[in-house]
Order: C-alpha cells, then structure tokens, then sequence
C-alpha cells in the first residue's frame, strides 16, 4: 500500500500509555512516500472527533469528505512515528492548503 503524505488513513493508536491518544481512529500521513517505501515506520498525525474551535497551532478543523465520515480535528501537537504495520485503508486526501495550514502549524509547535 502506498503511503502519500496527506492522505487519512485509518491507524491503530494502541496499545496507548498515559496521555497519549489510543484506538482505531482517522491519521494524517506526515511523511514523504520516499521515506514511507524505506523506513519500517511512518509519521502520522491523529484525528479525533472531538472538536475544538481557534485551537491553532495545536488543533486545526478537517471536514468530512470521502470516507472520512465526521469533521475531525487534526491533533497536531499528538504527532507520532508508527509502525506500518498499524497503518490501515485510506479513507481521504487532505487538499494542499490544509495540508501547508498542518505543516506550519507543525514548525510553530517545534520552533
């Protein structure tokens, strides 16, 4: 399966430890298919249903489209390197503004 940056694929976050956000649930692919054909994991960011109004750069709003059935917020501050062997079926593509809105938000959170 290939793994394109932007895309949602369904993840399985668990087993999770204190904080961290757990379950099957909708994940960014962060990380370029170059790296995602070389490299045992991936980079993805959490979506979670719970959503959280002007929470930039931590949270940022996704609506629902393909088989991304709810609006979901991109949990960016929640950004994590998997295995790929957790990464399921794709369910969307996000458009590349609200994947640059994502990245910028990204280089806030670690600058």
């Amino acid at each position: 399966m290939a793994l394109c940056r932007g895309d949602i694929h369904l993840v399985d976050f668990n087993p999770a430890k204190g904080g961290e956000i757990g379950k099957l649930r909708p994940a960014i692919i962060m990380s370029e298919p170059e790296d995602n054909a070389i490299l045992e994991t991936c980079i993805v960011i959490p979506l979670s249903t719970v959503i959280v109004k002007d929470a930039l750069p931590y949270r940022y709003t996704i609506g629902k489209r393909e088989a991304l059935h709810q609006n979901s917020d991109a949990c960016i501050n929640e950004i994590r390197a998997l295995s790929k062997t957790r990464i399921k079926e794709k369910l969307a593509t996000l458009s590349q503004d609200e994947l640059e809105v994502i990245q910028q938000s990204l280089c806030k959170l670690l600058l």
